[in-house]
């Protein structure tokens, strides 16, 4: 509700005929949680059956049984709500904390139109259709909702509570590009339902949180407008020949939107935040380095690994520690009830606070994963559990956890409480909440399950979870973020598996999950991680390597995963938040000193670049909470006139000076990708059913039958306990077999390679021929066989499998015709030099030459194992510190400004205390840089500002680039706050 207009509520007149005790519906159109309140009789009176009524913030209309409010929001922003005339919202928008905006605007009846008039935005209503087309002020469309069927709303009840099922449909112009939705299920791509793409066209997206996908709803175009869709249920994306649809499975407000628009894309954003919240300020350290594992299974361990890094001089701010520190089980065995207690093992992490001391003396910050789910047998449990705040399905993780209900607000207060005094009092820095899709049952990754999952939890503390099921993730660092602010000044820093619209106003920092290490993975970070921040939510990472490593026997030992790390290790050096995370095998950089020198070299020289980048990045994070701004950025975003930068998915700008264009391809230790898992649809069963017809047994050769299983496709794999549901019909993940049979369908004629990957033993028959067997136990490999095959042949499958301990897999996989000739292409394709395109609209520097390239234009250069393309726009200012073995560790030391001529350019360093938040009363420091290209004048301005502990005096060295090489020896200034000029 627009609280300030509640004075005129009692001025609205009811009709007669309806004489009831209620109080008047508001005049805005919107009752006291924000949703939309008919006001119009059901009977029309003009012709068409079309009526509307002026509100003091925008229109409602009726057509037919749709009721449609209008509502502004902001200059440029206005909410489009949607219903038969019923809602059935019971508590307040979780993602829009903003009112309605008293804008001026005309509203003028033109016969078949209704039009409404702001200074910047026309909205033109469809008397026919009802659907509603956007333009600027001067009357440029910014797009329309589709003139057939802009809506479909249809009544429903879900979990015995009425609600709706909607749609409702955009018509997109044709070299339109749209972006966002977050990062979406790696699971689906690699089922081929999905595309990595970084442009939304022609795709269809399931909107489902997953381990491995991270939803926000959110859609931004190339033509300046946005489209927040505020609606928590299932969801799926469209867009084809009848436009862009959002469907939603349950909204109980009907279809309830958004439309943000502005001159740019940094506008929509801003917009977007006005509605969801700003982005507040990290620690500085947030923008080092961060070690994680999984896991330190010792206080020592961690300790001994935090103080390995200052040894060798490698930097780092945060090291992490991940799930078990609170002890109970070990692996393999019955998990007990102190799952995620916010307890320590009294025999692994026997001192906690002498554990944090001692990193603390180190000058990092320990991080802490923590989840949803709480183990039985804790104090935490005992407390939700008296108030009725965990729900019954237990977590697969445990037989003794259940999950919190984030959406009570004594919930998130009580979890609170318990991470507070548990961990944060024992000098924990930062929360790691893991799980937070929210995860309920094993197959995590898969988003049809997950839905069943979540929705299997029954109500909530807001009601049932098909109306409420994507943004737990919201609640829960709500929550923590809340408690923070209320008993610290110190800044919250929370890293999220899930994200959801308004995150960035918890301080949440989400990631990609537990991605599979691959070149195709690393590739589908970088439009992964922008389609995350183009929406608004502006910090993300990934884990660096990958967190599984299965196609790499030796892990860190196998030179083919070390270039692949090391190349992922250059590219996080660009996100927002620079993290390396993985299982099973050996990360931190220290170890390829001796192990592999040329990697180690290209990893030191990669994080230097990083720490040396600190005085940019931190003065841009400023810039993403003051104004709005986002650091890891499309393309798009700054080349709005450069319609070839619109399906660029491997190259983003770092702030508005760097393009970043990371390494995706093996160079020195080329090897053929995985062989692809056998989709479902050419398998069939002896019975031809879909799918191939499975047995199991306990024991290695078969000696007691078990579970029969129809398996879509043959592609499975079983971490150790607890991260798998055992085979059917087993009782352990060790020591059982299996047979599968039935047929492949050829889809082309060709030559097929079909093989079988696995861990341990396996056999595979073609037509009752023994073609492969590697009837031993080891680590995972692979073994394929060449049959040509016709179109639409059927060629009988057997495969036989067991299973021993350690590694546990099995994978049907082929490569097509298409895929072998693919892979000839790529074979002769090898080389270590790398083409970029430098958008137009600015020339581009070589970072590392100083060579000058014209925009425009691909440019080719040499990327060995220690260079990532990296190139500097015409027209900047570039910052840069000193060398540290940690983000704060010389607070005075010189900086090098190096402007890059060819343009004007401005830029503003930044300086606060790097950990309160006494930055938001004004305590932070200033100093405007401009360069003016005509002139060759650098002006450094005076320092506005002063904080506690504030640099006074800072040498400067100043250097201008241009024509491909520096014009002179640096300029050195001692800045003491007054105003400086240098001419060049």
């Amino acid at each position: 509700m627009n609280y300030k207009q509640m004075a005129t509520i009692a001025a609205i007149t009811v009709a007669a005929a309806s004489c009831t005790t209620e109080p008047p519906p508001p005049a805005s159109g919107l009752d006291e949680n924000g949703h939309l309140v008919s006001l119009l009789p059901e009977t029309q009176e003009t012709d068409g059956g079309f009526d509307y009524r002026r509100l003091p913030d925008g229109v409602q209309i009726r057509l037919g049984d749709t009721v449609k409010n209008v509502i502004f929001y902001g200059p440029r922003t206005v909410r489009v709500n949607s219903n038969l005339g019923d809602n059935y919202w019971q508590h307040p928008s979780l993602v829009v904390i903003d009112q309605p905006d008293p804008i001026a605007f005309e509203l003028e009846d033109g016969g078949t139109t209704l039009k409404l008039a702001s200074a910047e935005l026309t909205i033109e209503i469809d008397k026919h259709s009802g659907s509603l087309s956007f333009s600027d002020g001067n009357g440029k469309l910014y797009t329309r909702e589709s003139a057939g069927a802009p809506q479909r709303i249809e009544k429903v009840e879900i979990a015995e509570a009425p609600s709706y099922e909607v749609s409702n449909t955009f018509s997109l112009k044709q070299d339109e590009a749209i972006y966002g939705f977050g990062f979406i299920n790696e699971t689906e791509i690699d089922r081929g339902t999905q595309e990595s793409l970084l442009n939304r066209r022609n795709q269809e997206l399931l909107l489902v949180q997953t381990n491995v996908g991270s939803v926000i709803p959110v859609m931004m175009s190339t033509e300046n407008y946005g489209i927040l869709w505020d609606t928590y249920s299932a969801m799926k994306f469209k867009d084809n020949a009848e436009g862009a649809t959002l469907w939603a499975e349950s909204a109980p407000g009907g279809v309830d939107y958004y439309f943000m628009a502005g001159d740019g894309m940094d506008d929509v954003v801003s917009a977007y935040r006005d509605l969801t919240g700003d982005a507040p300020m990290y620690p500085k350290q947030a923008f080092g380095l961060f070690m994680s594992k999984e896991r330190y299974p010792t206080q020592e361990r961690i300790v001994e690994v935090a103080r390995t890094f200052r040894e060798e001089g490698f930097p780092l701010d945060y090291i992490v520690q991940d799930w078990q520190y609170w002890g109970g089980g070990e692996w393999g065995g019955e998990w007990d009830g102190n799952w995620s207690g916010m307890i320590w093992d009294p025999e692994r992490f026997p001192e906690p606070e002498a554990m944090t001391s001692a990193i603390h003396d180190l000058n990092m910050k320990l991080m802490i994963s923590i989840w949803p789910s709480v183990g039985n047998d804790t104090p935490l449990a005992a407390e939700l559990d008296g108030h009725g705040l965990r729900f019954e399905p237990l977590h697969w993780i445990s037989k003794k956890a259940r999950i919190y209900d984030a959406f009570s607000e004594q919930g998130r207060e009580i979890y609170f409480k318990h991470v507070k005094a548990g961990l944060l009092d024992k000098g924990v820095d930062a929360l790691w909440m893991d799980g937070t899709e929210v995860e309920v049952g094993s197959a995590c990754w898969d988003p049809d399950k997950v839905v069943a999952d979540i929705k299997s939890l029954g109500n909530n503390a807001m009601g049932d979870f098909s109306r409420y099921l994507n943004p737990y993730t919201l609640m829960t660092t709500q929550g923590t973020y809340d408690g923070q602010r209320a008993t610290s000044n110190k800044r919250v820093f929370t890293l999220t598996r899930s994200a959801w619209a308004g995150a960035q106003r918890t301080a949440a920092a989400s990631w990609s999950g537990d991605i599979h290490a691959s070149w195709d993975t690393l590739r589908r970070q970088i439009s992964g991680g922008v389609s995350v921040t183009i929406t608004g939510n502006p910090y993300w990472t990934n884990d660096i390597g990958g967190f599984f490593v299965p196609n790499y026997p030796g892990g860190e030992q196998n030179p083919a995963y070390r270039e692949l790390f090391t190349r992922w290790f250059q590219y996080g050096a660009f996100n927002p938040i620079m993290r390396v995370h993985g299982t099973h095998i050996e990360r931190e950089p220290y170890i390829f000193k001796e192990l592999d020198p040329p990697v180690y070299d290209a990893l030191k020289q990669a994080v230097e670049l990083r720490y040396r980048m600190l005085p940019y990045t931190y003065s841009l994070s400023w810039q993403v909470t003051e104004n709005d701004y986002t650091l890891m950025r499309a393309l798009a975003m700054d080349f709005p006139r450069d319609k070839r930068v619109h399906n660029i998915n491997d190259a983003f700008m770092y702030g508005p000076s760097l393009l970043v264009h990371p390494v995706t391809r093996p160079m020195y230790h080329l090897e053929d990708p995985p062989a692809k898992t056998i989709p479902g649809a050419y398998l069939r069963t002896p019975d031809n059913k879909p799918g191939l017809a499975g047995q199991y047994f306990s024991g290695r050769n078969f000696e007691q039958p078990a579970g029969k299983v129809v398996d879509a496709v043959l592609d499975h794999t079983w971490p150790g306990p607890p991260l798998a549901d055992f085979p059917p019909g087993l009782s352990s993940l060790n020591n059982f077999s299996a047979r599968w049979s039935g047929s492949l369908i050829a889809p082309e004629s060709g030559e097929y390679e079909i093989g079988l990957e696995g861990d341990d033993g396996f056999v595979l028959y073609l037509n009752g021929e023994k073609v492969i067997e590697d009837w031993k136990s080891g680590g995972r490999r692979y073994h394929g066989v060449k049959r040509k095959l016709e179109q639409g042949e059927r060629v009988k499958l057997g495969i036989e499998h067991y299973q021993g301990e350690s590694d546990r897999n099995v994978r049907l996989s082929w490569r097509t015709p298409k895929d072998i000739a693919e892979l000839e292409r790529k074979r002769s394709t090898v080389g270590t030099r790398v083409t970029t395109y430098l958008p137009a609209g600015a020339d581009w520097y070589d970072y590392y030459s100083g060579e000058k390239i014209r925009g425009g234009q691909e440019h080719t250069r040499e990327a060995p194992l220690d260079i990532i393309p990296l190139y500097v726009r015409a027209g900047s200012i570039l910052p840069t510190g000193p060398l540290q073995q940690y983000a704060t560790e010389k607070p005075d030391a010189p900086y090098d400004i190096t402007v890059y001529a060819g343009g004007d350019a401005e830029f503003t360093l930044y300086q606060d205390d790097n950990e309160t938040y006494d930055y938001e009363r004004g305590q932070y420091a200033t100093v405007a840089l401009r360069w003016d290209d005509k002139q060759r004048i650098l002006s450094i301005g005076e320092r506005q500002g002063s904080f506690a502990g504030m640099t006074e005096r800072r040498e400067l060295n100043v250097r201008l680039v241009s024509n491909g090489r520096p014009d002179s020896p640096a300029r050195k200034v001692v800045y003491d706050g007054s105003p400086v000029k240098l001419s060049f």
